[in-house]
């Protein structure tokens, strides 16, 4: 190894250096002063010198590195089972950190791909007196937000319209449009691909129609035919020019295949459009919460209907697209990390017993003259090399394990089509790799280069350095973090699981066993007339109740777990001018949709074929709607009238039944109060969700033949069927991945856990050897011998049980909130995690346990 040098040992060798090449020069015959001359010419200046040495103290780390490296390398080659164990250990704990963490920066810490994504929100709005809204935005509130004295740069509206695409070689396509106003694009700031964005002509009242095409759209479906542009886009319900194709990056709202211009009213109320805002650089969000109050109030002011008690809601773009993915995936990431955790601990408890074995080396090195400092650098390059491993195969791991998570149906999530290992995630990699070089290392370093190592080995016959016990004491913390950690991790595990199974048993008001669903979109050019529509539907229906196996069909205005549906206000006819602005979904069914769901009439009666146009309106409520609304009123003797933006009168109407609640958002929700109308008294459906009732066990047997009924009675509609059980598991995507991935490392972290435990055992019952020997000798029996060395292992097993149940109650009452239905003391969930983990501690204990009660002590004092 080179020297290292101080500047006065620099200043030293440049004297001792010119010294020799003078003697040298004298030597030769020249005096002494021609001497001193000719060295400084040979030497080339004194600066000159001091700047070499300072190279040579500047690189010499360099050869301290690589020679730290090699024999590292060659150290940990020596030992193939001992560096397999901690390599593929540390590789688990990265790989799984690594792959958790690419997702987690592609749905939350990757920029949006438009210009200054920070400052685009979204807005909703929301009445603060309790009432229910879908919290969508209105042209009116949207004009009084471009106020230039608020901090808003832009406002714009996007309204979902599913339209149906007739293509010339190929069936009906349904795809997903977006209307959107002139602030929609600017906006977000993104120029268009081939052809221009809509212009101001596009938004004023009787101007032109245009579509803009998404980029994915076009490829997929245009070929990406750089011609596209006049072309016309023929749909159901009649046609639109192309006249652009947007960027790739443009997808807001998110899967919209086509944007085309909305003409709005700037004065309408009608709240069916979400809202986009982009805000002034830098705008704090309290400020913007006071000045949209402000707003709010003036709207409720001037047109205290429909405006009445409004609050705006904002909420970050990148936010509003990730919804509650954010919290599972910080669930999710909270366990890697502790797994992580689990691992590194594992690979000190494995370079700790490794220690004990090194004792002779490390006191040899610090007998020729290794200080305290070199020693601990070289343990730690041992740690860094194992971490250097153990990294490139955990990137390994995670790349084939993002790989299965996207076919696995992550790639269905928001932001997460695709995950890249880009630099963000490789430097989290690096970053993995510094933490767990230090956290294997430093005990084991610590240990190994203290003070006094070469005396103490002498003194206990190099058996260890810094004594049994001391390493064995380390090694218990170690065991007992590892059991804790083990106990937190399947605690969090049995947590979701239970939260998914809660949702997945959860009521959801019907029955979706041997039931299938599609729905379809009646062009109102064909379509216009309701009895035409109503025709059409008896038909279909009719034809479809013909198909075997099929014992019911109806249709519903929306669907469970679907769409949206429809808000309205109402007004019971005993209410006074108190109860006003009062709002409840309102769903357009056919006679026999409630039998077709399996739902049940908990009061009164259904609708039945009596109930037509001709004859006096009913309809049915939810027993939601009872609780709210009627205050222990006989709903059977209650009228309702509705409407919007006001309930008019003239729609009163009798209730003459109560239906079982549904759970229409999602399954997680509460149930909202819904009112039914019939069909025939409600003017029919454009859009219809058709349920169809089997007999069968499995309902995907009689998809072809639904489908050919409905192609039959009009091929230019698209549509797809599926079974209604889909159809809710669709909902369920998120918990079931993060409740996968805990499953996953729930395992890991028991697997770990019996590996460090069991290494710990095992390897202080073989320091034990000769004690045990002893003892046995004097008469000791198996049993008092596996007694003495088990209790150990399960004193730290216990000890750490308990620390993991006051951990895994701590994080359960902060993930709970984003949990169904489940408590953070659940004391069953808290029993099975400490009995499995305890469980495995015990075998992991009792294996090496029982093989050291078995030795033979008088070959073991043999070599005593």
């Amino acid at each position: 190894m080179r020297r290292r040098f101080s500047d006065a040992d620099l200043d030293a060798e440049v004297r001792d250096h010119l010294e020799r090449l003078t003697q040298d020069h004298m030597r030769r015959g020249l005096s002494e002063r021609d001497a001193q001359a000719a060295a400084r010419r040979d030497f080339g200046g004194v600066d000159q010198m001091k700047e070499q040495y300072r190279d040579q103290r500047r690189f010499a780390w360099l050869d301290v590195v690589r020679q730290d490296v090699r024999y590292a390398m060659r150290s940990l080659g020596r030992s193939p089972a001992f560096t397999l164990a901690a390599v593929s250990t540390l590789a688990i704990g990265i790989g799984a950190t690594t792959a958790i963490f690419s997702v987690a920066n592609a749905a939350l810490l990757r920029p949006l791909p438009y210009p200054h994504a920070e400052d685009i929100r979204t807005v909703r709005t929301t009445f603060t007196d309790g009432r229910v809204t879908l919290g969508l935005v209105a042209p009116l509130e949207l004009s009084r937000l471009k106020d230039p004295s608020l901090p808003i740069v832009r406002a714009g509206v996007s309204a979902h319209v599913d339209l149906t695409l007739l293509r010339t070689d190929g069936p009906p396509l349904g795809i997903l449009a977006s209307g959107v106003d002139e602030g929609f694009f600017p906006l977000f700031g993104l120029p268009v691909s081939i052809g221009s964005a809509f212009t101001s002509e596009y938004f004023r009242q009787n101007g032109p129609n245009g579509a803009i095409l998404s980029y994915r759209f076009w490829r997929s479906e245009f070929g990406a035919d750089p011609q596209v542009l006049g072309k016309t886009l023929t749909l159901s319900t009649g046609s639109m020019p192309i006249i652009g194709v947007a960027s790739p990056d443009m997808d807001v709202p998110r899967g919209t295949d086509v944007w085309f211009n909305l003409q709005l009213n700037p004065q309408s109320t009608d709240h069916g459009y979400d809202g986009y805002l982009r805000l002034r650089p830098s705008t704090p969000d309290r400020a913007l919460s006071q000045r949209l109050s402000a707003v709010a109030a003036a709207l409720g002011h001037d047109f205290p209907g429909p405006e009445g008690n409004r609050a705006f809601i904002v909420e970050s773009l990148i936010d509003t697209m990730v919804g509650d993915l954010r919290p599972m995936l910080i669930i999710v990431l909270s366990a890697t990390a502790l797994l992580l955790v689990l691992a590194c601990v594992n690979v000190t408890n494995l370079l700790l017993a490794r220690a004990s074995r090194r004792s002779r080396e490390i006191a040899i090195r610090a007998a020729v003259g290794a200080s305290r400092g070199r020693i601990a650098v070289q343990l730690l390059t041992e740690s860094l090399v194992l971490a250097a491993a153990g990294m490139t195969a955990g990137l390994a791991l995670a790349y084939a394990g993002v790989r299965m998570l996207l076919s696995y149906g992550a790639r269905q999530l928001p932001r997460l089509e695709t995950v890249s290992f880009d630099a963000s995630v490789l430097f989290f990699a690096v970053g993995m790799l510094a933490v767990c070089a230090l956290g294997i290392g430093l005990a084991p370093a610590a240990r190994l280069a203290a003070a006094g190592v070469m005396e103490r080995w002498l003194r206990e016959s190099g058996r260890s350095v810094g004594g049994a016990r001391s390493t064995h004491r380390a090694l218990r913390i170690m065991i007992v973090a590892e059991v804790a950690v083990a106990v937190t991790i399947v605690a969090g595990t049995g947590l979701l699981v239970r939260s998914f199974l809660n949702l997945q048993h959860d009521d959801p008001g019907f029955d979706s066993r041997g039931r299938l669903a599609f729905d379809v979109l009646l062009p109102a050019g064909r379509y216009r007339d309701a009895g035409v529509r109503d025709a059409w539907m008896r038909t279909l229906f009719t034809n479809i109740r013909g198909i075997h196996g099929v014992t019911d069909a109806a249709a519903s205005s929306d669907f469970p777990m679907g769409n949206p549906g429809n808000r309205l206000l109402i007004q019971m006819d005993n209410w006074d001018e108190s109860h006003v602005h009062v709002v409840a979904r309102s769903s357009v069914v056919t006679r026999s949709f409630f039998s077709a769901m399996g739902m049940r009439v908990i009061r009164g009666r259904g609708f039945t074929d009596d109930d037509r146009a001709t004859t006096a309106p009913v309809l049915v409520v939810n027993e939601s709607f009872v609780r709210k609304y009627l205050d222990g009123r006989d709903p059977l003797s209650a009228r309702m009238a509705f409407g919007f933006p006001k309930p008019n009168p003239a729609n009163a109407r009798r209730i003459v039944g109560v239906v079982n609640d549904v759970k229409y958002a999602s399954l997680w929700s509460s149930p909202d109060p819904v009112f039914y109308l019939a069909d025939t008294q409600a003017g029919g459906m454009f859009r219809t969700n058709v349920v169809v009732s089997t007999a069968l066990d499995d309902p995907n047997a009689v998809i072809p033949a639904v489908r050919a009924e409905v192609q039959k009675m009009d091929p230019q509609l698209a549509f797809t069927v599926r079974p209604v059980t889909e159809v809710i598991a669709a909902t369920l995507t998120r918990q079931k991945l993060g409740t996968t991935l805990m499953l996953l490392f729930g395992a890991i972290a028991l697997v770990l856990a019996a590996i460090g435990i069991y290494g710990m055992i095992a390897y202080a019952s073989a320091e034990r050897h000769g004690e045990v020997a002893t003892r046995m000798a004097l008469g000791a029996t198996r049993g008092n011998i596996f007694w003495l060395l088990s209790r150990q292992g399960l004193l730290v097993a216990v000890t750490g049980a308990a620390v993991g149940l006051g951990v895994a109650y701590a994080a359960g009452r902060v993930a709970s909130s984003w949990l169904y239905d489940v408590r953070p003391s659940d004391p069953l969930i808290l029993a099975s995690a400490l009995a499995l983990v305890l469980g495995v501690t015990l075998i992991a204990t009792l294996i090496p346990v029982g093989r050291a009660a078995r030795i033979d002590p008088s070959r073991a004092l043999r070599f005593e």
